[in-house]
């Protein structure tokens, strides 16, 4: 097997298909002269033009594959190297089984070089990373870099990663509004609080404005995935209804995380929204999170997302059944009535 993490001159690419150098420029199109300077070099890649790589892409098999593979693992095998250099030791069974299942490579990349820019103490281009991370996709990764006890945790000793994000958290907190500063931070708290199941005061600042709203938010979620506590949970749906700017937040968050609605950095939504691939990802929540989660679901989030889209995303039907189904699950007797309750709604509105 071809290690592509090497460079390889062309003729190497090529070899698999039996093609010589007056082949590959035929059907390029491409001079013999253009392909013969390329053909034994192994840094062809860093010489070829634009145009000429895309005519060797559509037209000679190989090409593409060691195109993509190569500058994938050539990025992710030097990230490994100076994450190591930092104290990181990188998980790299992990790596590889992660890169070949759900979460694309590209996402593992960029979480592996927010860590180092967190483990260097780069505030500005750490937090212009993990910015790109809120996303239902992106998230994936960052779940994986901050796990522990998993076979496909990326990091083998992440309680490093874990004091250098509370060590650069508030140094996040701006007097001038950052939107990056801002998900950095909430970034931060949620996965602490799903890694650690606890979280410092650092995380757990009173609720002024969106910083520290989406903040508090994203911390809250982190916990409540983490461990059962209602609580909690009944704390944060009564705050929610109390302070404005975290209900705002709240009702975005879920929409934008998605990708129902374009992240915004006023933190907005559209004035009509149609909550699919919303819907979608909570109808799983329901069917696998805790029970406190559960909770805030039907508490907190689910009333203002049927009044932003009583629809909700076309699934209203399918929200009504999974609620009943998990109801009948609930050990938590108050979880299993606010479930209720929730499904009784919902059935007198539709």
């Amino acid at each position: 097997m071809i290690d592509w993490s090497q460079s390889w001159p062309l003729s190497k690419v090529t070899e698999k298909e039996g093609f010589t150098m007056s082949d590959v420029a035929f059907v390029s199109g491409l001079d013999e002269s253009t392909v013969s300077r390329l053909w034994d070099d192994a840094n062809w890649l860093d010489r070829i033009s634009g145009r000429s790589l895309q005519s060797l892409v559509a037209s000679v098999p190989g090409v593409v594959e060691y195109l993509a593979t190569h500058s994938v693992l050539v990025r992710r095998n030097d990230l490994v190297t100076q994450l190591e250099a930092e104290g990181l030791v990188v998980n790299r069974a992990a790596l590889r089984m992660s890169a070949s299942s759900d979460v694309p490579q590209q996402y593992l990349i960029n979480a592996l070089e927010a860590a180092l820019n967190v483990m260097r103490g780069d505030a500005r281009k750490a937090s212009s990373y993990l910015a790109r991370f809120w996303g239902q996709q992106q998230n994936r990764a960052l779940e994986l870099l901050y796990a522990v006890n998993s076979e496909r945790a990326l990091l083998e000793n992440p309680e490093q990663l874990f004091v250098a994000s509370r060590d650069m958290a508030p140094r996040l907190t701006r007097k001038n509004y950052s939107y990056h500063s801002i998900v950095a931070q909430a970034t931060f708290a949620h996965h602490l609080g799903i890694a650690t199941g606890q979280l410092d005061d650092n995380f757990r600042p009173a609720i002024t404005d969106r910083q520290t709203a989406f903040m508090t938010r994203a911390g809250v979620m982190g916990l409540l995935i983490n461990t059962s506590d209602i609580d909690l949970a009944e704390r944060y749906a009564l705050t929610v209804k109390q302070t404005p700017v975290l209900a705002i937040i709240e009702e975005w968050a879920f929409p934008v995380y998605t990708r129902d609605s374009k992240p915004s950095t006023d933190f907005s939504l559209p004035g009509s929204i149609l909550l699919r691939r919303t819907a979608h990802e909570v109808l799983r929540e329901i069917d696998s999170y805790t029970e406190a989660y559960l909770y805030y679901l039907c508490s907190t989030y689910l009333p203002l997302a049927l009044e932003r889209d009583p629809t909700f995303g076309l699934r209203v039907k399918d929200l009504h059944t999974a609620l009943l189904g998990r109801a009948e699950h609930c050990e938590q007797a108050m979880v299993r009535r606010t479930c209720l309750a929730l499904a009784q709604e919902i059935e007198e509105n539709t």
